[in-house]
Order: C-alpha cells, then sequence, then structure tokens
C-alpha cells in the first residue's frame, strides 16, 4: 500500500485557534480531530516526562514523536499502540457514530 499523502493536521485550525486545542475549521478531515485529540491526550497523560524518555519508552523516534505533537503528521497505529503502552492510558479518542466514514 502506498503511503497516504495529508495536509498536516495543524493545518485545519481554525483562524484564532491553538493546535491541539482548536477549533478545527468545520470542514476538518476526520483525522485531523482524531490526530488533535490524541495529542491532547498524550499532553495530559505525559504530566512532564520529556518527549525524548516517553519516546525511549515507547520505542519510537522522538524526532518523529515531536512532529506528531506540533501537527506535522498523522501518527500511525503502530505509534499510538506503543504510547498507550508506554504511558499506560489510552490515547485514541471515542469517534462519533455521526461522523463515521462508514455512515
Amino acid at each position: 500500500m502506498a503511503a497516504r499523502k495529508y495536509a498536516p493536521p495543524r493545518t485545519w485550525v481554525a483562524e484564532g485557534g491553538e493546535w491541539p486545542d482548536g477549533p478545527l475549521v468545520d470542514d476538518a478531515p476526520p483525522y485531523a480531530a482524531v490526530t488533535a485529540a490524541i495529542v491532547a491526550r498524550y499532553r495530559a497523560a505525559a504530566e512532564g516526562r520529556s518527549l525524548r524518555s516517553v519516546a525511549r519508552a515507547a520505542g519510537i523516534d522522538a524526532t518523529s514523536l515531536g512532529r506528531t505533537l506540533a501537527g506535522e503528521t498523522v501518527p500511525d497505529v503502530h505509534t499510538v499502540a506503543v504510547l498507550e503502552d508506554a504511558l499506560g492510558v489510552p490515547l485514541w479518542p471515542e469517534y462519533p457514530r455521526e461522523s463515521s466514514p462508514t455512515r
């Protein structure tokens, strides 16, 4: 499967908003909202731990984690899973049925 090209999630923040807290523009794609929620949950769970220490515990590259936290990239399932394990908390948000891509 070829890699997909996405506009960076932070580009969907409405004027005057701030990544990851938003608000996002009305027509933001689902991946932008999910990534923002993951980043917000990460920040709450990391509780002052350094980015490098969390990345090391998760076995992932600190630069890649930093880019995700900055809203430059969309995290893959592996990244979310190992971060959840390293932090001991779920990061993936509940996905509302009414905005599900399979509706």
